[in-house]
């Protein structure tokens, strides 16, 4: 069995950790495999949405502390798997199209990064999020760039580092670290949900957004503008956008607009 499942379904990408009974952890071997199915996803201009899920609960438990141990004999072991869980979260987060995660389990340590990475987070009544590293002498510096501040705010997210403490998907969701709680009952049909509304959009929209987005973070709100009012007048010269708006006017739907008819499950039930 394939520690990455990988495959395409009416323009989405399907990736799904599958390695439940080992917790989903990341090791060189996983991230991989995670990595090459990212890669193929990422370059496919057919693919307009990326699903990443778990073959159960858990949903991922973070590093491999075998692998970890093993870093005490060979220094390269380490230097390597750190690359690539920043190389593994950088693409998630760089992806042009949106990266869904769907968390149907518990979260910890390295996991919560390759959540906090992706765009848009459901989860289940049954998921739980923890960073643990302390215990283990570590703090989770890869996880930091891509939670801090952009999904947890910085007080919160330290207290949350120094007690390793685990919570709920409420409070997750209160701290915005999840975007939507749904009961696994409901959860094929609001996912679905949420890639009809992408489909409706149009891919280089939603690419320009999560490129805009990182351009205006840290930046005063003079430099914003200067910034927002620059990509609106590229953007609206754009011969595909001003066909869009004609076609809209006139009740008609933009080229871009496409239905999403998968045929396989999107979600996977009843494993944990």
């Amino acid at each position: 069995m394939p520690l990455i499942d990988f495959y395409l379904d009416s323009q989405a990408a399907i990736i799904t950790l599958n390695n439940p009974q080992a917790g989903n952890v990341l090791n060189q071997k996983s991230m991989e495999a995670l990595q090459a199915a990212l890669g193929l996803a990422i370059s496919n201009a057919e693919i307009r949405v990326i699903v990443l899920r778990s073959s159960g609960d858990p949903f991922c438990l973070g590093m491999d502390l075998a692998e970890l141990q093993s870093m005490e004999q060979d220094y390269a072991i380490a230097e390597r798997t750190i690359a690539l869980y920043v190389e593994l979260l950088s693409s998630i987060y760089n992806a042009p199209q949106p990266v869904i995660c769907l968390v149907q389990g518990a979260v910890k340590a390295g996991g919560v990064g390759l959540v906090g990475a992706c765009d848009i987070v459901l989860a289940t009544e049954k998921a739980s999020f923890e960073m643990s590293e302390v215990i283990l002498g570590l703090i989770p510096a890869n996880v930091l760039p891509f939670v801090y501040s952009l999904r947890l705010p910085p007080q919160k997210l330290r207290y949350l580092i120094l007690t390793a403490k685990k919570i709920t998907v409420e409070e997750a969701q209160r701290l915005n670290l999840v975007d939507e709680v749904i009961l696994e009952t409901e959860m094929p049909q609001a996912v679905k949900a949420v890639i009809k509304k992408l489909f409706r959009a149009s891919p280089a929209a939603l690419a320009e957004t999560k490129r805009f987005t990182q351009a205006l973070f840290g930046k005063k709100t003079d430099q914003a503008t200067l910034l927002a009012r620059e990509k609106l007048l590229e953007m609206i010269k754009n011969p595909e956008v001003i066909k869009a708006i004609r076609a809209f006017n006139e009740g008609d739907t933009p080229p871009w607009f496409g239905k999403y008819k998968p045929e396989k499950p999107l979600v996977i039930q009843g494993e944990a």
